[in-house]
C-alpha cells in the first residue's frame, strides 16, 4: 500500500533525525567546525560562488530551503549576504547548524518547518533563495514546494537550485562498472523507500527508519517552476559531480551529474 504524502513527510523527517548523530560523530564534520571558525570561509565551488556573485549578495536576505547542517548557507553569509535564514524540518541537524555558526560567529536564523509549512510572517522577505544538492527528492510535491519559495520571495526575487541532475536516479552511486549501468527508470513513478540509512559522508548502511526519495524528471522540476510563476533566466547542464557519484566523472561516456538553474519571482 502506498504511503500518503504526510506519512512520506513524517517518514522522511524521522529518518533524518535518526541520522543527525552520525554526522555529527563524522570527522567532516570538524573539519567544518575548524573551517567556520575561519574568517571567509566557505564550501561553495567556483560554479554556485560565481551564480551568487553574478546575482549579486551584498545586503541581500537569503533563505536556503532544506538546509540541514546549513554549511552552504553559512557560506553564503561569509560572502556577503546581508541575512540569512535556513529552514529544515530536522531539529537534529538545525543544531549542528546552530554549532557551526556559533564556531565562526556567523549570525544566522534557522527555522525547524516542514518547507511546505513556511510560515506566512516570512512571505516577500527574501531577495535570494537557494536550493542545494539532494532537496527537490525530498519533496513529494514540487508545485508546493515551488509555490512556497515564490511566496516567501520578494517580486523579482532569485531562485538558484544547483542540483544532483535527475538522470542519476536511474543509477547506483556505488557502481564501479565502466561506463555505469541503470538499474532504475527515468520515468519511474513511485517514490523509492530505503530503510539503509542517510550516511551519506562514509556511505555507510545501518538499520534505519524508512525514508522516500522521488524521481523527478528534469523536465517535471522546469515546468512546476515556470507554473509556479517563476522565469526561466539561466539552466546549464553540468559533468561534473556534486553529491555521491565521484566514480562517474570523467568517464568517455560523460553522464550529465548536476545542473544550475536561476529563476526569478515575476512581479
Amino acid at each position: 500500500m502506498s504511503a500518503s504524502k504526510d506519512e512520506i513527510i513524517a517518514a522522511n523527517k524521522g529518518a533524518w533525525n535518526e541520522a543527525a548523530e552520525r554526522h555529527r560523530a563524522h570527522a567532516q564534520f570538524t573539519a567544518l567546525l575548524d573551517g567556520f571558525a575561519k574568517p571567509g570561509f566557505s564550501v561553495l565551488d567556483e560554479t554556485l560562488t560565481g551564480r551568487l556573485r553574478a546575482i549579486g549578495l551584498a545586503g541581500k536576505a537569503v533563505a536556503q530551503l532544506c538546509c540541514n547542517n546549513a554549511r552552504e548557507l553559512l557560506s553564503v553569509k561569509n560572502l556577503g549576504a546581508g541575512s540569512v535564514t535556513g529552514f529544515d524540518f530536522s531539529a537534529a541537524f538545525l543544531d549542528q547548524a546552530r554549532e557551526l555558526a556559533a564556531a565562526g560567529s556567523i549570525e544566522a536564523e534557522f527555522v525547524q518547518t516542514d518547507i511546505g509549512s513556511i510560515p506566512a510572517s516570512f512571505d516577500q522577505r527574501f531577495g535570494l533563495a537557494l536550493v542545494t544538492i539532494g532537496v527537490l527528492g525530498w519533496m513529494p510535491d514540487l508545485a508546493e514546494f515551488f509555490a512556497t519559495t515564490r511566496r516567501i520571495l520578494k517580486p523579482h526575487g532569485s531562485l538558484v537550485i544547483y542540483e544532483q541532475h535527475p538522470l542519476l536516479n536511474m543509477f547506483d552511486s556505488r557502481d564501479t562498472r565502466v561506463p555505469p549501468q541503470p538499474d532504475e527508470s527515468y520515468f519511474r513513478n513511485e517514490p523509492y523507500r530505503s530503510d539503509q540509512g542517510l550516511d551519506y559522508w562514509n556511505e555507510e548502511s545501518y538499520d534505519a527508519q524508512p525514508c522516500y526519495w522521488h524521481f523527478h524528471k528534469t523536465s517535471d522540476i522546469v515546468m512546476a517552476l515556470l507554473h509556479a510563476g517563476f522565469t526561466l533566466e539561466d539552466f546549464e547542464e553540468l559533468p561534473h559531480n556534486v553529491g555521491d557519484y565521484y566514480r562517474f566523472e570523467n568517464l568517455p561516456q560523460q553522464l550529465p551529474l548536476s545542473y544550475i538553474l536561476v529563476g526569478r519571482r515575476k512581479g
